[in-house]
């Protein structure tokens, strides 16, 4: 039997169990969790899943930070994402859609959603293949790049007004503490210098960056 892994970076832990499970009714038996972006690349590159599930709203690394990141390291550039999320305005599908997503889910969803996006990924057949743990080629598992590009081309055609520029953070109130933010290029350049580093030596860095 093949092993098809997710990764989930969440940081509500009722949908990591929700979308575990159903997951896993589609084959995927082995789920990887993560609250947080930095700890979400930290599993990403130690384990390398079949499939990325990423929030967009996260403490300290927002889900459009960690795509950008992932899509930009070489050992995970391939993992196709499908990013969940209640934020289903136009600024945010469209900024999820250029940094590379290959499928977007709006909250609250259905099992027969989650099949939909999963058939974009994969394709019927081998989805299929999936279910019953059948292995298959890694070369010839995902959808032909052509046909997810066209499909990537036609969600920026339904999203109109796109803007190009991400939307601004809520200033923080007098009563609120801005939380620091942490440069996603500081964490990419990383990898970027060496993506041989042990894994130990990432989640230091990560740590780090958290303090």
């Amino acid at each position: 039997m093949a092993e098809y892994s997710t990764l989930i970076i969440d940081d509500d832990i009722w949908m990591q169990r929700i979308l575990s499970k159903t997951l896993a009714s589609y084959g995927f038996k082995t789920s990887y969790l993560a609250s947080d972006g930095y700890n979400g690349i930290a599993l990403a590159v130690e384990h390398q899943p079949t499939l990325i599930i990423i929030d967009i709203l996260m403490p300290e690394l927002s889900g459009h930070q960690t795509l950008k990141i992932l899509k930009h390291i070489k050992t995970t550039k391939h993992i196709p994402v499908i990013m969940v999320s209640a934020l289903s305005d136009v600024e945010n599908l469209g900024l999820a859609v250029k940094n590379g997503i290959s499928g977007f889910i709006s909250k609250p969803f259905t099992r027969a959603t989650v099949y939909d996006k999963l058939v974009d990924i994969f394709g019927t057949e081998k989805l299929e293949l999936i279910i019953k743990g059948i292995p298959i080629d890694p070369e010839e598992l995902y959808v032909n790049e052509k046909v997810l590009a066209q499909k990537q081309e036609e969600m920026l055609e339904s999203i109109t007004g796109i803007k190009e520029q991400p939307p601004a953070e809520p200033k923080p109130t007098s009563e609120e503490k801005p939380t620091p933010v942490v440069k996603s290029d500081t964490i990419l350049k990383h990898y970027q210098e060496d993506e041989k580093k042990s894994i130990e030596s990432i989640k230091k860095l990560l740590l780090k960056n958290r303090k």
